[in-house]
């Protein structure tokens, strides 16, 4: 009898097990499945915080006797996990970023887009399916297990140990590790950067560190040490225009754009007018009678090297100015015969051979934010350009032209308050109007540029001098032909061309784009504003509706993914231009602010840029946001600690660690100049 009782005894003890595994083994499961679905590495600090994870919960789930109760409360943390991961992974699979503690809402309205996102779960159902298996294995199996369990004070006394244990040994092994730039020290105690701390810590540390960072405001000053011995730096390897040439502003012929490249051919020398005044204002950096983090501000930009005015400054001055923001446009989707106004204005105006578009944590509105505002948006915050909705904004276009007595005017083809840009637009400075508030295009999905063009351009072309700010949205994924209207409208177009189908439905949607500027350039033309406007367009981010590989395959080539991927296009174009001006300095969209200032000779002071003027002498540094940057001399990876040089010239420690730095010194005091308001206090304005 005894040896028939030892199976039961065996099979008991298994249940028990299993019953009592359960969380903990979820928690682990989670956060190993979505790292893995996400290619970020399950490192040894993500495996030890979600064991303490792990630990904690299962102490919180067994703490009451009662068998009921000890169900629910994991029934309620199962589905918590599910909800936390899955939502994520959505969104990342939609904006190629996490969302932050803040931006729940905006989630939520993300969700509205219904066709997106029942899109992304049908592209993802076996991904989905893996999410919710620990609910159904739950429900069905789990119900039945608990029941097995014999409670003893022991077992939340295990898990609170577990979680104390892995927890602190983590964290103390978190804080001795200064290595790299942003080191996983120095993200623990001090920063918050999503994607990386993602890679470093798992979702649910950074989640937390969200949480600490940003709702409770907590950090800690923290020393940043590293060496730049540990960097390793590979020999030139580069495939762009600038590896072949200088890094220089060349002006050249006009050529025939139906059939001949632009070329970087000079034809004349610019006359120099020595020396150039710095393009600064009279700021009183010296004032004592701020807190301590506005008097560290004075001393940082006081201490900055403006750049200097050029033989471009001032060359727009009196011009209307059209800017735009297009929706996931792409340097790959413009053709001289598919979308040829693009190609007209891409190849006539300033050409920027090296420009990028990083991509940062709100995707469109941070994208928006810094080609507009010149600044770094502030990490783990829900938008930049809803915190700085009640700051002083003197640098802002809207602002600034509106003093000169500009008509300022600004037009989104979709809902009006989408991110907030119903209070964000007016505190730049511009009358505005969207979908809800006056723009009266056909509500569609996504509504048509070409319409906006139409309705909006006769509310001011007859009234210079104006400034127009336009957010496309067009060319917003899904890129499909059965749910998106606008790549549905253009899919005569693009049904020949020798692309997979949502690489046709993405051209078939910034041919859109295209014939809204055509539009724009003949109602332009018809009101003699023509030659006497210039138009300023970038993207708010790459096409990341499409999968790597589909962009890859728009490309003609691979796409390298730190770099190469966020390489975009700045179009600066003037209808009273007579030659191109071919520009093979790296910059970016965070350049774009000073550059359009300085051209238009407006008063600013570069000091307070986190941007430079891409004419003026020096070289901009592309930056982004897991704080990999390119300078003219280095592309620096933060995800390897790699440094590639870009140039033959030797490249020492002292080089690199002035790079870091800066770059360092840019993020953290832009993103103070958002919370802080700095503005207001630095003129001294009263409080809105």
């Amino acid at each position: 009898m005894e040896n028939e009782k030892k199976p039961i005894r065996k099979r008991d003890f298994m249940f028990q097990m299993a019953a009592i595994l359960f969380l903990p083994v979820c928690v682990l499961y989670f956060e190993f499945l979505f790292s893995i679905l996400l290619h970020y590495p399950v490192t040894p600090y993500n495996i030890g915080y979600s064991m303490a994870t792990a630990g904690l919960l299962f102490g919180l789930s067994f703490i009451l006797r009662n068998q009921k109760v000890q169900f629910v409360m994991q029934g309620v943390l199962i589905i918590g996990l599910t909800l936390v991961f899955l939502s994520q992974f959505l969104y990342y699979r939609i904006f190629q970023v996490l969302y932050a503690i803040e931006s729940i809402q905006g989630a939520g309205k993300a969700a509205t887009f219904s066709d997106i996102l029942f899109g992304r779960m049908k592209d993802n159902a076996v991904e989905i399916f893996f999410f919710l298996l620990p609910i159904v294995l739950f429900f069905v199996f789990q119900r039945v297990l608990i029941r097995k369990i014999q409670f003893s004070f022991l077992l939340p006394l295990v898990g609170f140990c577990v979680f104390v244990l892995f927890f602190t040994g983590t964290t103390l092994f978190v804080l001795q590790d200064k290595a790299a730039v942003v080191s996983p020290r120095y993200m623990y105690r001090s920063e918050l950067i999503p994607d990386k701390s993602m890679r470093t810590f798992g979702l649910l540390t950074t989640m937390r560190l969200d949480f600490r960072y940003n709702i409770m405001n907590i950090r800690f000053k923290d020393t940043r040490t590293f060496n730049a011995g540990d960097i390793k730096v590979i020999e030139s390897k580069v495939n762009s225009a600038a590896s072949e040439s200088e890094t220089t502003v060349q002006q050249t012929e006009t050529l025939p754009v139906e059939t001949t490249p632009v070329e970087t051919t000079p034809v004349e020398t610019l006359p120099e007018v020595t020396p150039f005044e710095p393009n600064i204002m009279d700021i009183n950096f010296d004032r004592t009678d701020g807190n301590e983090t506005q008097l560290e501000m004075n001393g940082y930009f006081s201490q900055r090297e403006p750049t200097l005015q050029n033989e471009y400054t001032g060359l727009f001055k009196g011009k209307n100015l059209i800017l735009l923001t297009a929706e996931g446009f792409s340097r790959y989707a413009i053709d001289p015969v598919l979308t040829p106004t693009l190609y007209k204005l891409s190849t006539e105006g300033f050409v920027f051979n090296n420009f990028y578009t990083p991509i940062w944590g709100v995707s469109t509105s941070d994208g928006e934010f810094v080609a507009t505002t010149g600044l770094i948006p502030k990490a783990g915050k829900k938008w930049s350009y809803t915190e700085v909705a009640d700051n002083y904004m003197p640098f802002a276009f809207g602002n600034q032209f509106k003093a000169l007595g500009y008509v300022t005017k600004a037009y989104h083809d979709h809902t009006y308050t989408y991110y907030n840009r119903d209070r964000s637009y007016p505190n730049m400075g511009y009358d505005y109007k969207g979908v809800g508030n006056g723009l009266d295009v056909a509500v569609t999905w996504p509504e048509s540029d070409v319409e906006m063009m139409q309705l909006s351009v006769p509310e001011y072309v007859n009234t210079p001098p104006f400034h127009v700010y336009y957010m496309t949205v067009s060319g917003h994924l899904e890129y499909n032909f059965s749910g998106n209207f606008i790549a549905k409208k253009n899919e005569a177009l693009v049904k020949d061309l020798p692309y997979s189908d949502h690489v046709k439905a993405y051209l078939a949607c910034q041919i859109e784009l295209d014939r809204a500027l055509e539009n724009l350039l003949q109602q332009l033309s018809d009101s003699g504003q023509l030659e006497n406007t210039v138009i300023a367009l970038s993207p708010d981010h790459y096409p990341y509706g499409l999968e790597p590989e589909e962009y890859s395959e728009l490309a003609g080539h691979d796409l390298e993914k730190t770099f190469e991927r966020y390489k975009g296009e700045f179009i600066l174009w003037s209808g009273d231009m007579k030659a191109p001006v071919v520009v093979d300095k790296y910059c970016s969209s965070l350049d774009i602010a000073p550059t359009l200032a300085n051209l238009f000779g407006l008063a600013y002071d570069s000091r307070l840029y986190m941007g430079t003027d891409i004419l003026s002498t020096r070289s901009p540094v592309v930056v982004f946001q897991d704080r990999s940057f390119i300078t003219d001399k280095i592309m620096y990876n933060a995800n390897n600690n790699t440094v590639q040089k870009l140039t033959d010239e030797d490249i020492t420690n002292e080089y690199i660690e002035s790079c870091i730095a800066y770059v360092t010194d840019e993020f953290s005091n832009s993103a103070k100049i958002i919370s802080d308001d700095y503005y207001r206090y630095l003129f001294q304005k009263p409080d809105a």
